[in-house]
């Protein structure tokens, strides 16, 4: 009868930390909360912004570093990611070290880095979140650099490409492409 009592304990006190973790993130981040880019959709997503090896590859928000663990192996990409909730951010830390890739994330507002050396940037972020990035990639980034961005646009720019990856959720699937 102890050990259900201290197992259900254990279990409370995580379960308590993930959530406030999860209410932090969300009021850290303006509302952003934690959602993976689907997996089926890496290969997509790199090969439409042509990502080479040794590129840098940013990805902003970027939860448990799947997309930056798949494009190091994958592509041979320097990976480089942002994620402010704690529960991914270590999750992406142990991903890494386990993968033994090229990879670093941050725990780190992505607001507040420069993406000068960036050669690729993903975003999987909300249309708010998108507006407030558009003029940091018109002074960050360097000619030749591109933008991936998964199920929405930048509001005032036209991509070069559109992608749709999902035919039963055409506006979740796209792929958003755009050339700087």
């Amino acid at each position: 009868m102890i050990y259900i009592l201290i197992i259900i304990l254990i279990v409370s006190v995580v379960s308590a930390i993930m959530m406030t973790s999860v209410l932090w993130g969300l009021i850290v981040t303006g509302g952003v909360p934690f959602i993976s880019t689907n997996k089926k959709d890496f290969k997509e997503i790199l090969k439409a912004v042509e990502l080479k090896e040794g590129e840098k590859l940013y990805d902003l928000g970027c939860g448990k570093a799947h997309l930056l663990i798949y494009g190091s192996k994958n592509f041979g990409a320097k990976g480089i990611g942002y994620e402010l909730t704690l529960w991914p951010y270590i999750w992406a830390k142990i991903k890494i070290f386990l993968n033994r890739v090229d990879v670093k994330v941050f725990r780190k507002d992505f607001f507040s880095i420069d993406l000068s050396d960036a050669d690729v940037v993903f975003c999987y972020l909300f249309p708010k979140v998108m507006k407030k990035l558009e003029p940091k990639f018109e002074k960050d980034l360097r000619p030749g650099s591109r933008v991936v961005s998964y199920g929405f646009k930048l509001p005032n720019r036209v991509p070069d490409k559109e992608i749709i990856t999902n035919d039963d959720n055409v506006e979740l699937g796209k792929i958003y492409v755009y050339n700087y």
